[in-house]
């Protein structure tokens, strides 16, 4: 939506979020490292404030207060920093000839859960080639994917801020108009962001309250159109 609002998506775990194993790719493989922004040191002038810090454990919240601004620092070395990505800057894993599985678009591993980024690129050429995501049912994840922009043609009626949630155990894939359609396709045109949690993903009353309750029948409804 084009509005002034920001949303962000924020996932938070209890282990540190590091770079996927990226094998025989290399290094380079999913955007150049020079891509990556890390922050400036700046000066912090004190001036008498007093600095509070929220930390969180087991569910729960405990302060600290400082005198002077914990973040007062001069540089750092080593590999361990803020750091972060532009989704733009991403470069997707590609094959001509067959459809590759969502982790080859892995971007960020973490203690129970993966975060993948799906982004505008060619698709399959190969005549026999599958263009859509193959059906599946996830046996140890719950996959939760939330759309971002762009054009989902694998859904239908699916649009730019809304989010899919797939539990365990339950089959799903493209609608049966995408998987007809497919060869008429030649690039997709989506940015999305897919979480793929080993622990249950549990839906807070806020998302209840706008949950599209017949979702789980839209591939039937998509089948019956003319």
């Amino acid at each position: 939506p084009e509005t002034r609002d920001n949303f962000f998506l924020i996932v938070e775990s209890k282990t540190e979020f590091d770079q996927p194993d990226k094998g025989l790719l290399g290094q380079h493989a999913l955007y150049d490292p020079a891509a990556i922004v890390t922050p400036e040191p700046e000066p912090m002038l004190e001036d008498g404030r007093e600095w509070e810090v929220r930390i969180k454990a087991e569910g729960e919240y405990s302060k600290v207060f400082y005198p002077f601004h914990p973040l007062d620092v001069v540089g750092w070395k080593g590999d361990l920093t803020v750091w972060k990505i532009n989704m733009r800057d991403i470069r997707p894993v590609m094959s001509h000839r067959a459809h590759l599985p969502p982790s080859a678009h892995t971007t960020f591993v973490t203690g129970g859960a993966v975060i993948c980024s799906f982004l505008p690129r060619p698709l399959e050429q190969d005549p026999d080639a599958l263009r859509v995501p193959f059906f599946h049912r996830n046996t140890d994840y719950d996959e939760f994917l939330f759309y971002h922009d762009g054009n989902f043609f694998s859904r239908a009626n699916i649009v730019p801020g809304m989010a899919t949630l797939h539990p365990r155990g339950i089959h799903h894939g493209p609608h049966p108009q995408a998987l007809a359609n497919q060869h008429q396709k030649t690039h997709t045109d989506e940015y999305a962001v897919m979480l793929d949690g080993l622990n249950p993903i549990r839906v807070l009353p806020a998302a209840e309250k706008v949950e599209w309750k017949e979702y789980w029948a839209s591939w039937m409804e998509a089948a019956r159109r003319p």
